[in-house]
């Protein structure tokens, strides 16, 4: 059943963008990848290791697709390989629907096509107004169908600080809590006329773990 409920919601936006008029009249595509200290994401360390982090997304419009991956250096450890779809309406709304897949453990048995087990979908929210912003993430169908994170943000021109809290896999103990704490920024290191590197950073605390973790990247 939510093999089928997966494949219906993804037909149904990859209709929508095939059909809006702005799918043909401008259609951009982006590949790259950022080398990460660590993987952290909304306070949890995946796979204790640096990590390489590809990509790669078309965009027309107000609609984008999209490929996200993060592989450890130390093998197996935590990989992933997530797929995503998202509208924005205007630069105030947007709206994703992301499919999370790992696609190795210790066993280096996991399938693809097992969506039950293997699979995490969530649908997400974000607003935008002015310097602030605010991210909802609700978890509804897969291994995990039930977690909720919010998180806020503010942009203070040299970088941003966030607030981030959720339950069930967020958290030890399953309850509410606020598990994402930070500070980033980011700098464009120029070489060159022709070579420049752009470097990120940030230092994030999860109160509820009580783990502190610095994190720097370059993206290329």
């Amino acid at each position: 059943m939510r093999k089928r409920n997966m494949l219906k919601i993804g037909m149904v936006i990859m209709t929508l963008f095939l059909l809006s008029p702005k799918s043909t009249a401008q259609v951009e595509l982006n590949v790259g990848a950022d080398l990460m200290s660590r993987y952290v994401w909304r306070g949890t360390d995946f796979g204790g290791s640096p990590s390489i982090q590809p990509y790669l997304e078309m965009s027309a419009g107000n609609f984008v697709l999209g490929a996200w991956g993060a592989y450890t250096t130390n093998l197996p450890g935590a990989q992933e390989a997530d797929l995503y779809a998202g509208y924005s309406f205007g630069d105030v709304f947007g709206i994703t629907l992301t499919d999370y897949y790992f696609p190795s453990d210790d066993t280096l048995s996991v399938k693809y096509f097992d969506f039950d087990e293997n699979h995490s979908l969530e649908i997400s929210g974000t607003l935008t107004i002015d310097k602030f912003s605010l991210l909802v993430g609700k978890f509804f169908a897969g291994a995990d169908d039930k977690s909720l994170y919010l998180e806020a943000g503010y942009d203070f021109g040299i970088g941003n600080v966030f607030v981030g809290a959720g339950d069930e896999v967020y958290t030890t103990d399953g309850d509410f809590g606020i598990v994402n704490i930070g500070i980033g920024t980011s700098k464009d290191i120029k070489f060159t006329d022709y070579f420049t590197l752009p470097l990120s950073g940030s230092i994030i605390l999860n109160p509820e773990s009580e783990s502190l973790f610095l994190v720097v990247g370059v993206s290329f």
